[in-house]
């Protein structure tokens, strides 16, 4: 029997799929294997290593960073070499993967071996590459230097009130970039005005202790850091006790105006009245604080500032208990002084300074603040009209708008306010020629 030519095994069939083309078929996974193999596991990128901070010497901290977007970092070893001697400072190893490394190495007490003078800071960082692992080694000759500043508060005595200003000169025998005089809470920096001296303008809050010890703090280029006990002759100083009675033709008054800034406000008007006496007050505090950490590294003032003409209707320190219908709903304190003349009265810069801000400013309403340099700067609040844009230098008298009672003022005035460094003083001080050339110029001489 013949057996059909269809069930018939041919060679090439009994012996599948002949060699040449299973060689062809595999010969690009191959390549491309091999493409992947020298791409990514024997690739050949180093690793990056920096520093965190660009500088001379090896202050308290040593920080720097380094990165493997590759195979990822295997070890960092970080070394200071000095006088032909390698110290070992951090060694550590990694897993794969491990695409970063940052580091803060404390350096104060010293590592042991190194000891002041000039040092070559060695960082070698190794991948996980297949080749043996790439090499990255930065190097840096930098300098030990743990002796800290020796400042000194020039002249004396030293005298401030409780709400007012006072300036320090300070002597520095090395470079400083850092000077200032902690205050409580409160930080005052220091700015140079020759090589060897820096300035300090202070404050003490109103409510500050009269046994309150300020400190004078420097650094060195270094990183060094020096602490001297200051402690100035503080005076105490009453304020004026003020009762305020809250009314409805008051609120009818106000409360629009701050609906018309901020549609959001909800409740009644005693109610919006309040929060914006307490929250608006505190939020406005802040937002002065801050924009009074900028500030010119040289006084553009000279001389008394000046007074606008009008009747002092409120002071600065001012303990004020607000009442409504006989029942006390708030206490809050003044920090400026109030001025009333006629409606829209022009009111005069108080002296020579840089127009920092320009615009409404929550309870205080239309507002111009002036950057007098060095941290000292002046407030001109519920401005109907203003005449001066940000950043204009503006001479002593100049006309910076009219007066008005945008923000919560009852009636048509100027609130006028001295601020240190984000800290309000009693700016009678700044308005007596006497007290500015005892407390101020006498100082700088």
């Amino acid at each position: 029997m013949k057996i059909p030519r269809k069930y018939y095994r041919t060679r090439e069939s009994r012996q599948g799929i002949p060699k040449k083309k299973v060689i062809l078929f595999a010969l690009p996974l191959i390549v491309a294997g091999g493409v992947w193999l020298w791409l990514v596991k024997f690739e050949s990128e180093k690793p990056v290593v920096k520093l965190l901070k660009e500088t001379q010497y090896i202050e308290s901290e040593l920080g720097f960073r380094a990165e493997d977007g590759k195979s990822g970092l295997a070890e960092i070893h970080v070394e200071a070499v000095q006088y032909q001697e390698a110290f070992s400072i951090f060694r550590e190893k990694y897993p794969r993967k491990t695409g970063f490394v940052e580091k803060q190495l404390p350096m104060r007490p010293l590592p042991s071996g190194l000891k002041e003078g000039e040092v070559v800071l060695r960082i070698t960082a190794r991948d996980h590459s297949w080749n043996g692992g790439n090499k990255t080694v930065l190097e840096k000759s930098m300098a030990i230097d743990v002796r800290p500043p020796r400042p000194a508060i020039m002249g004396g005595p030293h005298y401030i009130n409780q709400g007012g200003s006072g300036l320090i000169v300070v002597a520095a025998n090395e470079e400083m970039p850092v000077v200032g005089l902690e205050v409580d809470d409160d930080f005052f920096k220091g700015f140079p005005v020759t090589e060897s001296r820096h300035v300090v303008y202070f404050a003490l809050r109103r409510g500050a202790d009269i046994n309150t010890t300020m400190s004078l703090v420097a650094e060195d280029t270094a990183g060094n850091r020096a602490q001297l006990s200051f402690r100035p002759n503080i005076r105490a100083r009453s304020f004026r006790q003020d009762r305020i009675n809250i009314t409805d033709g008051f609120l009818a008054q106000v409360v629009p105006y701050f609906k018309g800034n901020d549609p959001s406000h909800e409740g009644t008007n005693l109610e919006i009245f309040i929060s914006m006496n307490k929250e608006q007050r505190k939020k406005d505090a802040d937002r002065i604080r801050a924009i009074c950490k900028d500030t010119e590294s040289q006084p553009l003032w000279s001389g008394a500032f000046l007074r606008m003409p009008g009747k002092t209707t409120a002071s600065f320190g001012d303990k004020r208990t607000y009442f409504y219908q006989g029942r006390e709903i708030d206490r809050q304190t003044h920090m400026g002084i109030d001025l009333a003349s006629l409606t829209q009265s022009p009111v005069p810069a108080a002296n020579r300074g840089k127009v920092v801000f320009v615009d409404a400013m929550g309870i205080y309403g239309n507002s111009v603040i002036l950057d007098h340099g060095c941290g000292l700067f002046s407030m001109y609040a519920h401005l109907s009209l203003i005449d001066v844009e940000a950043g204009t230098v503006v001479a002593k008298g100049d006309i910076l708008g009219r007066t008005g009672s945008t923000g919560m003022a009852g009636g048509d005035h100027l609130h006028f306010a001295m601020i240190v460094q984000g800290v309000f003083v009693d700016p009678v001080e700044w308005w007596d020629p006497h007290w500015i050339q005892d407390n101020i110029e006498l100082k700088l001489e």
